[in-house]
């Protein structure tokens, strides 16, 4: 979580560059915005704006589960109503939302429908 820990962050990125000769990429995602606003990839420490709100930052999967070249996600809802004990009501319909656009790495960073 940024900006909390940004340190922490810098020591993974400068790790995870030393050990591997491939890309070096973590997705920056806003923990206060939704339908994939403001969320953006990076390869080098610098394009990270600490100085915004804050956000979740996590290496990027660059060899993700495809289904027919595209990448997916399932969204699963559940209610939760009470904590003590433990009650958790699952539905039983979800949604499954698929890339438009076949993945690749080859612009990763610019390609929003990737």
């Amino acid at each position: 979580m940024l900006p909390d820990q940004y340190g922490d962050f810098v020591q993974r990125f400068k790790k995870y560059r030393k050990e591997s000769d491939k890309n070096n990429l973590w997705i920056v995602k806003p923990s206060n915005l939704s339908r994939g606003r403001g969320i953006y990839i990076i390869d080098d420490i610098s394009e990270v704006n600490i100085d915004e709100d804050t956000a979740v930052v996590q290496r990027y999967i660059a060899d993700p589960l495809l289904i027919n070249g595209h990448k997916f996600d399932l969204r699963i809802y559940v209610c939760v109503t009470s904590y003590e004990p433990l009650r958790i009501y699952v539905y039983k319909e979800g949604l499954a939302r698929f890339a438009s656009e076949e993945y690749s790495m080859k612009d990763v960073k610019t390609n929003l429908f990737n």
